[in-house]
């Protein structure tokens, strides 16, 4: 079942209810006005029937009468009102609920389809080499190769079991971020460097500003780096250089990370931190990742007392900056 049947068939149902309950509530609130005016009309009928056309009372009791009538016809107009709104802000809010439904629908369904893409392809590899090693002579130069492979792929899979597992943690509300003194310079260059072995294509300009020292957990914080480089090795075109710049400015120290890539669209700018979530279509996708990266980035710079936020370059590209406070900022 696609996930565009399930939002059509969805949005019908809330439609349908949502003009059911409107026309209940005005039917309701049309009978209960014309029960009122009826029941006026046989009060007045009686008072007319109790007393004399010449009786002086009547015309004052008509008059209380009618004064009785008009306020109650406001009270149910300011209920029937209030009713109203209430039943707006209830259906808007049910709308937003209904939305969010249909949306971790299609997060699950990315999710699940790029989960089993991510530990599919890996395990199937390296079953592939270690078959072919077992079953043919091979000389020792495409051994080596086949063992690289294979220590390669093992290790995409640890990152991605890492990965799933910091986000478990870091989604506990008891969790929280150790605070040790850390040299965030030496720990760039480390990150930098350990990118740049597993990626011999890819072009890293770093700017390491020395001796920044921050107050936090050493794992998130280079779990947090890690994620930042290797989505804008992911998204960066062939031959671009990726830029690394680290430096402090007034009480922070700023982490840039830029690539001539495709630019996020405005709208999809908070949405690449939530869990799971990822632009586009998972069939369709060509790129690795299951959506845990930019999440795991910004709850890693929210825990530390920073923020993310996203940057257009001036012509083409984007800028991932990181914001967080470092040991001795006033």
């Amino acid at each position: 079942m696609s996930i565009q049947f399930i939002k059509k068939r969805r949005r019908y149902i809330f439609y349908f209810l949502t003009v059911y309950i409107l026309m209940i509530f005005f039917w309701w609130w049309f009978m209960i006005f014309r029960k009122d005016s009826e029941l006026y009309r046989i009060k007045e009928q009686l008072l007319y029937e109790k007393y004399d056309d010449n009786h002086s009372n009547i015309f004052k009791e008509v008059e209380l009468l009618s004064d009785f009538h008009e306020r109650q016809r406001w009270m149910i107009i300011g209920e029937g009102a209030t009713f109203l709104i209430l039943i707006v802000l209830g259906i808007w809010k049910l709308r937003d609920i209904v939305k969010k439904e249909v949306g971790l629908v299609g997060l699950e369904r990315n999710f699940l389809l790029s989960i089993t893409h991510e530990l599919k392809s890996p395990l199937s590899s390296a079953k592939l080499n270690l078959q072919t090693l077992s079953t043919r002579n091979l000389s020792s130069e495409q051994q080596k190769m086949l063992i690289h492979n294979t220590e390669e792929d093992v290790a995409r899979l640890n990152d991605l079991v890492e990965k799933i597992l910091l986000a478990s943690r870091i989604g506990h509300a008891n969790y929280g971020a150790q605070q040790d003194e850390i040299n965030m310079s030496d720990l760039m260059l480390a990150c930098i460097e350990n990118v740049k072995n597993r990626n011999a294509d890819i072009i890293i300009q770093q700017d390491i500003e020395d001796e920044i020292w921050v107050n936090g957990d050493e794992l998130m914080l280079q779990s947090m780096v890690l994620n930042l480089i290797e989505n804008a090795v992911k998204y960066a075109p062939t031959n671009s250089p990726i830029v690394v710049t680290f430096k402090k400015k007034d009480s922070l120290a700023i982490l840039d990370v830029a690539d001539d890539g495709v630019r996020i669209p405005d709208e999809e700018k908070l949405k690449i931190f939530d869990r799971f979530y990822r632009v586009g279509n998972e069939s369709k996708r060509t790129t690795i990742g299951v959506g845990l990266g930019l999440f795991i980035v910004q709850q890693v710079a929210l825990m530390h007392h920073g923020n993310v936020k996203i940057i257009d370059k001036s012509k083409i590209g984007k800028i991932f900056r990181v914001e967080i406070p470092y040991i001795g900022a006033l």
